[in-house]
């Protein structure tokens, strides 16, 4: 019941930010593209702009998804732990590719972005099993002393 929970909170808490990160991202491109008339510059790097801006962000809610993940499922196992993420990185980023992939083809970007999205998935995961551990063996030293 733990691991359907780990993977269900991970999954809601990526989808829901993301999806608010999605709707600011607009309403930061419409401004952009307003002001972008009016400064020359800012043309020329709005293509740059949406991947200098977008695969961080991304990259970092991604990493709190399977940190959360890593925290809830409560494992001591780094590969059990991965296994969870990797089922959290399936349904997000699956559900991702799949609703842009219905109307475009696969690019280098989209690949690009699925490896950073499953890579920033474990390292978060592995940096929330890393504090669990921690956090015991702090613990575990108080009992003793």
């Amino acid at each position: 019941m733990r691991s359907l929970l780990a993977i269900v909170s991970g999954s809601i808490f990526i989808i829901v930010v993301i999806m608010i990160l999605q709707l600011a991202y607009l309403f930061i491109a419409i401004e952009y593209k307003e002001l972008s008339a009016d400064y020359p510059l800012l043309k020329e790097i709005a293509p740059l702009f949406r991947y200098i801006v977008a695969l961080p962000v991304f990259a970092t809610t991604l990493f709190a998804g399977g940190y959360i993940t890593a925290n809830i499922v409560n494992m001591d196992n780094r590969n059990k732990v991965w296994i969870h993420c990797f089922f959290v990185g399936l349904i997000t980023v699956g559900g991702m590719m799949y609703s842009a992939l219905i109307n475009a083809n696969l690019t280098f970007t989209g690949i690009v972005a699925t490896i950073l999205a499953f890579v920033a998935l474990f390292a978060g995961g592995s940096f929330g099993l890393k504090r669990q551990i921690d956090s015991q063996q702090v613990r575990s030293d108080t009992k003793l002393a």
